[in-house]
């Protein structure tokens, strides 16, 4: 009885604007997680740790860069452990009208986002609102996201989403897909709720509320965006250019968007720059194909909106497994610029 009602009130609590994402459950025991797997491990104890990990996972130590796994002073050293030259190859790194796979992982849905309802399939059968899921908050005036949608369909073009899940056993650095610039970012705080597939199918508005990284630019067709997810012990979401960025704070403050422009782009919201008559992406932060740009400490999701032409064509399907690198997307540009 006295469980039921210490429970009843942690979720009365949590209802609560100014403390729900304080108290959380996911998001302190993820906090207490990240302490536990940064701390230092005896010499003797790492190999015994990491290899039971990754028999438990099926873990491919051959691919790492430092086989000796006394090497990695903390769990999370191993687990966002680098992977040695030559393990991973870009498909076609300078082409720069095709995206690969930003990381090893499995693909949950792929598609066209329509006019219609503006939604995207983060798992079969669990659609999100895209103003909610990229701007962390619901559209009132429902503006932002048809504008978005009608310079893309101005231009002869659509808009397409992917969304990867991460597994504990995947190699967890991401690279970047594309040849792109990043002019904006927005991070939402939110909880840390698991995002397991069979998780999320049982329980509605997980990749609405979790806390997430997203990054908003272009790319050679246009708009472009990048969403990193955090979930379940997955405290700590690193972006290699952005020593601003702080996942998981014990108090975040309201509204819980925490926003940040990029060299100099000419943004004061995150479609801003690239709704701006005559915008070209030219300012921002620019990445190669397959640049490393960031890690996630335990495993986790990114979702991928990109506007491509008429003819893009995406190479991948549901619950298709993925390696960092590998082409998965292309256009009829694309293929032309191989030849």
């Amino acid at each position: 009885m006295a469980g039921y009602y210490s429970y009843s009130f942690y979720k009365i609590m949590r209802k609560h604007q100014s403390l729900k994402h304080k108290i959380a459950f996911s998001r302190n025991i993820s906090r207490f997680t990240g302490f536990l797997c940064s701390l230092k491990l005896p010499k003797y104890l790492r190999p015994l740790v990491y290899r039971s990990f990754g028999k438990a996972y099926g873990i491919n130590f051959e691919e790492m860069k430092h086989a000796d796994l006394a090497f990695y002073e903390s769990f999370n050293k191993f687990f966002t452990r680098e992977l040695k030259e030559g393990a991973r190859l870009v498909s076609s790194p300078q082409d720069a009208t095709a995206i690969s796979s930003p990381c090893d992982g499995r693909v949950l849905s792929c598609g066209e986002i329509g006019t219609a309802d503006s939604t995207i399939d983060c798992v079969k059968g669990r659609s999100y609102r895209l103003d909610e899921f990229m701007l962390g908050v619901r559209d009132e005036q429902d503006k932002t996201v048809p504008a978005l949608l009608k310079k893309v369909l101005d231009a002869g073009n659509k808009l397409f989403y992917m969304v990867i899940y991460l597994a504990p056993s995947d190699y967890h650095r991401f690279h970047s897909p594309a040849i792109c610039t990043a002019s904006y970012r927005r991070h939402i705080a939110g909880y840390l709720d698991p995002v397991k597939p069979v998780y999320v199918n049982k329980h509605k508005d997980v990749f609405k509320n979790n806390e997430r990284v997203n990054l908003f630019g272009t790319w050679q067709s246009g708009f472009f965006f990048q969403s990193f997810v955090g979930a379940l012990n997955v405290g700590s979401i690193k972006l290699t250019c952005d020593d601003a960025l702080n996942t998981n704070q014990a108090n975040p403050r309201e509204p819980y968007l925490y926003d940040r422009v990029y060299g100099g782009a000419r943004c004061t919201g995150p479609l801003d720059g690239y709704m701006k008559e005559g915008y070209e992406g030219e300012a921002g932060v620019s990445f190669g194909k397959g640049e490393t740009t960031g890690w996630f400490e335990m495993g986790s999701t990114i979702v991928l909106i990109f506007e491509g032409p008429q003819d893009t064509q995406l190479h991948v399907s549901e619950g298709q497994k993925l390696r960092m690198g590998e082409e998965i997307v292309t256009t009829v540009a694309s293929s032309k610029a191989l030849q």
